[in-house]
């Protein structure tokens, strides 16, 4: 499945290659990071209007780049392979300040995630989710943090008395909740409507996350000054009353905006959990 996925993302490339082949010569690629948090299908058809707008904003071909998890996603902003990163954004926040990454634009929409439940499951309360398994995302994923904080206010501990199963993304964890094979779900709550619009489900939300910044646009600092301008112009131009109506339509973020201070400096505690999973991780 890995190698399929690597070639339809090949594939996809070579696509942009052909359309982009009368480009001039001197003219490089700009290359967007997409969050790997949904299937591949799903996050192509999602940034097509961001590529579209980019292409005809900048004059310039735009290509759209993944990877097959959160932690390789982070490596290659770390070896600068991304000209534009899209980032949850605690990720935002570490990559401006392990890798000097700048700040583009942000989606409006608070992040929020919830913990869901199936109606006929028998968990009415939170705490009724002791010796449960829960899926979720990736441990990588603020989203899934936020909804480990969660549970640990009402007492549960992963690893403890409740056992977290990491799927991948929010859309498998969330067919796992309601295909029977874990008790509830922390999944980010824009993707968990559009589950519920697409699928005949009977889910509930059982609690709610506090809510934190939501996704992000990042710079590479290795993007010339006067093409950095020109981005963040162009992005902070992509506004749902405007450039960026249809894209907004179809996906419940809210509208484009500056980063704030602010918003960074509330990152940074999950910035910190993130460094110290990957640490993890790499050991």
């Amino acid at each position: 499945m890995k190698n399929l996925k690597l070639a339809i993302i090949g594939f996809l490339f070579c696509i942009s290659g052909i359309l982009h082949a009368d480009a001039p010569p001197d003219t490089k690629p700009l290359r967007v990071g997409m969050l790997p948090s949904l299937s591949l299908q799903r996050l192509f058809e999602r940034f097509k209007p961001i590529q579209a707008y980019l292409e005809k904003t900048l004059q310039r071909p735009v290509i759209l780049l993944t990877a097959t998890d959160y932690a390789t996603y982070i490596k290659r902003a770390g070896q600068y392979e991304y000209d534009l990163y899209f980032a949850a954004p605690h990720m935002a926040a570490l990559v401006e300040k392990d890798y000097g990454y700048r700040r583009v634009s942000k989606m409006t929409r608070d992040l929020v995630g919830d913990i869901i439940v199936r109606d006929d499951g028998g968990i009415k309360r939170v705490e009724d989710l002791k010796e449960r398994t829960i899926s979720a995302p990736q441990e990588l994923a603020i989203i899934t943090m936020m909804g480990e904080s969660l549970l640990e206010q009402h007492h549960l501990f992963p690893g403890r008395n409740v056992r977290i199963d990491y799927t991948g993304t929010h859309n498998n964890a969330l067919l796992a909740l309601t295909t029977g094979k874990v008790d509830a779900a922390i999944a980010v709550a824009p993707i968990y409507e559009v589950f519920r619009r697409d699928h005949d489900t009977k889910l509930t939300v059982l609690a709610t996350t506090p809510t934190a910044s939501h996704l992000m646009f990042m710079a590479s600092p290795k993007l010339p000054e006067q093409e950095y301008e020109k981005l963040r112009a162009a992005m902070l131009a992509f506004r749902a009353d405007g450039a960026g109506k249809e894209f907004f339509l179809r996906n419940p973020y809210g509208d484009s905006a500056p980063i704030s201070n602010a918003d960074m400096q509330e990152m940074q505690p999950y910035a910190a959990i993130l460094r110290q999973r990957i640490s993890t991780k790499k050991e």
